[in-house]
């Protein structure tokens, strides 16, 4: 099936660190002064998935532009030219810093701010969930209005249960390279695609980015936050560890927004493949109901 191509315009912009990005904006109509910023997962971009051509098309009338931001988790291992100082340097879902996804998102949200935007929704999708409740949890004064989750999985769990029995020797090999300066070299295969030390930034228990999703844990970062929330899985997120519903459950008893709201989509897996419509229509839904700053 063929769909119709999606209007906008490729941006740059800058991560607060002077790292230069790239991004796609679409103008649901002219003079819109709302935006959702969505956020990427390992390894995404912000090109490739049907996700991002539905929210565009539901956006019309909306009053809501859609900002597709890249960031330095874009592809596995990616080459980016740093303003401050003129270099190059590669980094990659497998060798990004966790941390620096403060310096990706801050950018992206001050460049909206630079065009006159004044409402803005930060929707992240797997990783991303966990990058844009970090940025606020660092940034909690940060000009933004609410928050999207999309299949907030729990990575440190995840890790656990697809490596089993062998989750204790992928961990003490990962944090051996990295003893050794080998911490950026790609882990065995049998243990991730990632770098030794991006490994063990999702994977360990205590690690921010481990922690951030582990519902076994305190979800201190999600907790801390006040911004109305949008929750939404796919009943059959294979990444799950516990039933969604338990874990929306979870993050229900734990939040402290203003408004929180959840949606858990029937044959839905972890991309909400097939579903992107409906997820779309469960997205726009939502932030149309936002109060208008």
């Amino acid at each position: 099936m063929r769909y119709p191509s999606i209007k906008g315009e490729l941006v740059k912009f800058q991560a607060k660190d002077g790292l230069a990005l790239d991004g796609f904006l679409h103008r649901s109509s002219s003079g819109n002064k709302k935006a959702i910023i969505n956020v990427f997962g390992m390894t995404g971009n912000f090109f490739s998935s049907k996700r991002y051509d539905e929210l565009c098309r539901a956006a019309k009338g909306s009053g809501f532009d859609v900002f597709m931001p890249n960031n330095r988790g874009m592809g596995m291992v990616n080459g980016f030219h740093h303003k401050r100082g003129g270099k190059t340097v590669v980094v990659g879902t497998a060798r990004e810093r966790f941390e620096d996804c403060v310096y990706d998102i801050d950018g992206a949200v001050r460049f909206l701010r630079g065009l006159g935007y004044r409402t803005i929704v930060l929707q992240g999708h797997s990783t991303g969930c966990q990058k844009i409740v970090y940025y606020l949890f660092r940034k909690p004064s940060a000009p933004v209005d609410g928050l999207v989750l999309l299949a907030p999985d729990d990575d440190h769990n995840v890790a656990r249960k697809e490596l089993g029995k062998r989750f204790g020797e992928a961990v003490r090999i990962a944090k051996k390279m990295v003893r050794s300066h080998r911490g950026d070299e790609i882990t065995p295969a049998w243990i991730s695609y990632y770098s030794a030390k991006r490994f063990l930034s999702y994977a360990g228990k205590k690690s921010v980015e481990g922690r951030l999703f582990n519902y076994n844990s305190k979800l201190k970062e999600v907790s801390s936050i006040h911004l109305p929330m949008l929750v939404v899985f796919g009943a059959r997120d294979e990444f799950a560890v516990l039933p969604v519903k338990q874990y929306v459950g979870i993050l229900k008893s734990k939040t402290s927004s203003a408004s929180f709201e959840s949606v858990i989509i029937g044959a839905a897996d972890h991309g909400f493949y097939r579903k992107e419509k409906e997820l779309a229509c469960a997205v726009m839904g939502w932030v149309t109901k936002l109060k208008d700053q």
